[in-house]
């Protein structure tokens, strides 16, 4: 069941970067993709913990947004 939501939910976040609605289509791409990125790494070394995965993609890309103004 949680492969499954796993999977759901990387499948969401892929079309989110791709193709980003509303104002997540001012932020920039390499942005976003860091984001992507920053949660990943976090995911895999809290020992595949979503949550936290989730938590620093966010603060990522408010924290870049903030940066760049």
């Amino acid at each position: 069941m949680r492969a499954v939501a796993t999977a759901i939910l990387a499948g969401v976040i892929a079309q989110i970067v791709v193709e980003p609605p509303g104002a997540l289509a001012t932020v920039p791409d390499a942005l976003r993709y860091g984001a992507v990125g920053a949660g990943l790494v976090v995911f895999l070394l809290t020992r595949r913990s979503i949550f936290a995965g989730v938590v620093t993609g966010e603060v990522f890309m408010l924290a870049g947004k903030w940066w760049l103004g």
